[in-house]
C-alpha cells in the first residue's frame, strides 16, 4: 500500500547536498544558506485602504511601510516594497508560526493576504565574490553606490523571477523566488559560482 502520510520539505531537500564544491573549497567565494525559518506573506493593499494599511502596521509592528523598493525592519519583522501598494511580509524568531494569522487580523478588510511561506526558495547569500556570482545574472546594478543596505529589486535571474534584498555592508544579499524554480536557481548558481568555490548550507 501506498504510504500517504506527509511531511514539510525544505525546497532544496533532494536537490542540494550539503558542502563544499568547486575552485578554492578551503575559502568559498559564495556561501549559499537555504532559509527555512521564515514565515512570509504577501501584502496588497485594497482600493483606497493604503492610508489604513500604513497605519495598521505601525500600530501592529511599529513600522513604516516603505512606498519605494526598499525594506524596514524590526524585531524580526520585515515588509519589503516590491510594487505599488504590494509588500512582501517576513518574520524570523518568536511568533513565526502565527505571523499571517497576525497579520489577517490587523489587516482585516483592507488589504490581501496569500500565505507564502511554503511557496518560496529563500537563499542567504555571502562571500567573498557574492557579487561577481550575482553579476552573471542579474541585470541589476549591485555595487554599493548603487544598490544599499536594505534596498529591494524585483527583476530576473537566468530567466527566473526573484527578488532581491541587500541585508547588509558585508554584503549579503537576501534572494527569492518560486519554489517550483528551486532546481533552476540551485544549478544557475552551481555553474556561475564553480569558478570561485562554493559552499551550501541550510538555516
Amino acid at each position: 500500500m501506498a504510504d500517504f502520510n506527509l511531511r514539510a520539505r525544505a525546497p532544496l531537500e533532494g536537490l542540494a547536498t550539503l558542502g563544499r564544491y568547486g575552485a578554492g573549497t578551503l575559502n568559498s567565494g559564495l556561501v549559499i544558506e537555504e532559509r527555512t525559518d521564515l514565515a512570509l506573506a504577501t501584502v496588497i493593499a485594497r482600493r483606497g485602504a493604503e492610508q489604513p494599511l500604513k497605519r495598521s502596521m505601525v500600530a501592529a509592528f511599529g513600522l513604516e511601510l516603505p512606498e519605494a523598493p526598499r525594506a524596514v525592519k524590526r524585531d524580526g519583522v520585515c515588509f519589503a516594497g516590491i510594487g505599488p501598494r504590494q509588500w512582501l511580509a517576513s518574520a524570523e524568531g518568536p511568533g513565526t508560526q502565527d505571523f499571517v494569522r497576525r497579520l489577517r487580523e490587523h489587516l482585516k478588510t483592507i488589504a490581501s493576504i496569500t500565505d507564502q511561506s511554503d511557496g518560496r526558495i529563500v537563499l542567504r547569500l555571502t562571500g567573498e565574490h557574492v557579487g561577481d556570482v550575482l553579476a552573471k545574472g542579474i541585470p541589476v546594478d549591485l555595487h554599493p553606490r548603487s544598490f544599499k543596505t536594505d534596498d529591494v529589486a524585483s527583476t530576473v535571474m537566468a530567466h527566473i523571477g526573484v527578488q532581491i534584498h541587500k541585508l547588509d555592508d558585508r554584503p549579503t544579499f537576501q534572494l527569492m523566488a518560486f519554489r517550483s524554480f528551486s532546481n533552476s536557481l540551485l544549478l544557475w548558481f552551481i555553474k556561475s559560482a564553480a569558478e570561485f568555490g562554493y559552499e551550501i548550507k541550510r538555516i
